[in-house]
């Protein structure tokens, strides 16, 4: 066997015992070996690790720190591992998995919060233009004249049947009804005049007025 090759040898088994003998340090505490061990991996996995979070420095240091947390944690199972390489790549490609569940499930919360809050401004922005809208349509109700003003309160506001507002006006159910559609046809044209009031929520305004 060449001279060289029987060194390469030779190399890799003092290696590979001087790795054993650091775990079997760092499985019973001895924070130098760990140091040891950090000093060694840190780089390797570093490379390893970097070009599968997509070039990302963050979520590489996050890793690689975390990796060793945990083997720090798990210390006393070092004894039984029979390459700490191995053990330490196939953790980092774990805790990548969970990295892009936790990175995925965080974009979709903030998808999520942003439609909420979308959401909400669009109802705030609803609101607000119903309430103009009432509030013209209140103006408007005042400038109807006063016969057709009573009639069109009684009706919409307090209810009161074409027969019962007849009696209370002392007119007939004809001239109620006469008064109360030229009202409502002279509230509508105006309300219409408004581009962005649609004929819905013109119909809704009415049926809500007594709430106002």
């Amino acid at each position: 066997m060449p001279a060289l090759q029987k060194g390469a040898i030779f190399n890799q088994m003092n290696s590979n015992s001087s790795e054993s003998a650091l775990c079997r340090r760092m499985a019973a505490g001895d924070e130098s070996a760990f140091a040891s061990l950090y000093e060694i991996y840190q780089p390797k996995l570093h490379l390893f690790v970097y070009p599968l979070t997509g070039f990302s420095l963050p979520d590489t240091h996050e890793v690689v720190q975390d990796i060793f947390i945990k083997l720090w944690l798990r210390k006393e199972t070092l004894v039984n591992i029979v390459s700490l390489q191995a053990y330490l790549f196939t953790m980092a490609r774990n805790r990548l998995s969970d990295l892009r569940t936790q990175q995925a499930q965080q974009r979709k919360a903030i998808e999520t919060l942003q439609l909420q809050q979308s959401e909400a401004h669009s109802d705030v922005q609803e609101n607000l233009q119903l309430r103009e809208y009432h509030r013209i349509a209140r103006a408007l109700i005042n400038r109807l004249p006063k016969q057709k003003r009573r009639i069109f309160i009684l009706r919409n506001e307090q209810g009161l049947s074409l027969d019962e507002i007849a009696a209370e006006l002392n007119i007939t159910k004809f001239a109620v009804k006469k008064q109360l559609y030229e009202a409502t046809w002279y509230l509508k044209a105006c309300l219409s005049t408004h581009a962005d009031l649609k004929i819905g929520s013109i119909i809704l305004i009415f049926n809500i007025l007594h709430n106002l």
